[in-house]
């Protein structure tokens, strides 16, 4: 069979199997892309800034890379595979006994959705969440912590989403053109998520204290003024708890804003390294990134939410008594919700991460505009890709889907060679 009667035949099959075909070729596209990835470059005649590329790395860096295409395959294969066996029908049905209201009804729909799939998923959150990061010794946390952990997140789903997701579902109900109103329901949503997350998700995973170096809290303090920043939240995080690698962050919004830094990064970075580091977080801070971020997502998800409601609506007639379902807003419409929005992500997944990628890459502009400490930035660059067995230089569909920071291997050069002060020319972004 040729691929043009190939893509001929595809097309006489409803509209969820064309939706899912195309997810698939996507994925193996690029599982098949990932297994040519592109060679490393040359290394740089510095040993210090060069990254010691193993065959560990590479292996541990095309498994990440498979098991993040595998997983878009398998959340919207499950998600087909509840409508299609009735599975969520028949878990509306068992909440409709529960209680006669609408809204609980949902309510109730959404919990047992979240147990059933939370359970379907586990072995391949097992394989990705704690196999792996075990099998290449990036993680001491025992199996009972780590479904600790795992019982928390549900626990916070449970909290969360059975609420927000009934609410949704009486959009869907009682609105015409509910795309319009889940899209101004989901700006106040996400500003408050940004806005608590800090102060009330994130502790119940971590612990959260000021820094303990006095020395480099009091050289982060300086920094931070020199940026702009006064009062400056800074953070550390026992991140040990769940893995051995490095990372810092900025997040919240207003009153919540602050800079983390992981106990691992503190452990091993020594100071001018931890400050250039920091100063890439402090860019985020004073370039408004976190905002930024707040507003491209609010941009991007009204043309999602309008796609959304014309793929849903254009399947219930054909498909909604098949799955159980006619009218819109029926909480057993969930997984059909869930697959749109999945679909939706992933093909837009390279304008995201492409936006990412942009932010970061000016966050590193402005560290090395604020601290002029170019050679740090670059070995605590080399350090971070080495322990976290990430290959520096990913094949570039790689790049273009799933990076959210430009790739080691180009963040090195560009830290090493950027000294516009050396020139007598202006910055870029940080304007003291």
């Amino acid at each position: 069979m040729t691929a043009v009667t190939a893509l001929q035949t595809v097309t006489r099959y409803p509209l969820p199997v064309r939706l899912l075909f195309s997810v698939g070729l996507i994925v193996v596209v690029a599982a098949v892309a990932v297994s040519v990835t592109a060679q490393p470059k040359a290394p740089e005649k510095d040993k210090r800034f060069e990254v010691q590329i193993t065959d560990e790395m590479l292996r541990h860096s095309r498994l990440r890379e498979v098991l993040y295409f595998a997983g878009v395959g398998w959340s919207a294969a499950v998600m087909l595979g509840l409508l299609f066996t009735g599975a969520s029908r028949r878990m509306r049905d068992v909440a409709a006994r529960v209680t006669k209201k609408p809204f609980l009804v949902a309510m109730v729909y959404l919990v047992l959705f979240i147990l059933a799939t939370t359970l379907i998923s586990f072995p391949l959150s097992y394989y990705s969440g704690f196999h792996v990061p075990h099998q290449f010794n990036l993680s001491n946390q025992s199996l009972p912590a780590w479904l600790g952990d795992v019982a928390k997140g549900v626990a916070v789903n449970l909290a969360i989403v059975p609420v927000v997701g009934a609410l949704a579902l009486l959009g869907i109900r009682k609105a015409k053109n509910w795309w319009a109103v889940l899209w101004a329901c989901s700006v106040p949503l996400t500003v408050l998520l940004v806005v608590i997350q800090p102060v009330v998700l994130d502790p119940i995973f971590n612990d959260y204290e000021p820094l303990r170096d006095k020395v480099l809290r009091q050289k982060l303090l300086d920094l931070a003024s020199r940026a702009g920043i006064e009062g400056g939240r800074v953070y550390q995080v026992d991140a040990s708890r769940q893995t051995t690698t490095m990372n810092a962050y900025v997040n919240g919004l207003g009153p919540t804003s602050r800079i983390v830094l992981w106990d691992t990064m503190l452990a091993k970075l020594d100071h001018d390294e931890v400050l250039g580091i920091m100063g890439h977080e402090m860019g985020h801070y004073v370039l408004n990134h976190i905002w930024k971020g707040v507003a491209f997502s609010v941009a991007l998800s009204f043309a999602g939410f309008f796609a959304a409601q014309r793929i849903y609506d254009s399947a219930l007639p054909k498909w909604g008594s098949r799955w159980g379902f006619s009218a819109p807003g029926d909480p057993a419409s969930v997984p059909w919700l869930l697959f749109i929005a999945g679909v939706l992500t992933f093909v837009t997944s390279p304008v995201i991460s492409g936006y990412s990628r942009h932010v970061e890459h000016q966050a590193d502009v402005f560290a090395l505009e604020l601290t002029h400490l170019n050679e740090p930035v670059a070995t605590a660059f080399r350090k971070m890709a080495e322990d976290s067995k990430r290959d520096p230089s990913p094949h570039p569909l790689i790049e273009l889907w799933s990076y959210s920071h430009p790739p080691i291997a180009k963040r090195i050069p560009f830290a090493l060679s950027y000294r516009p002060w050396e020139k007598g020319e202006e910055n870029r972004v940080w304007k003291p």
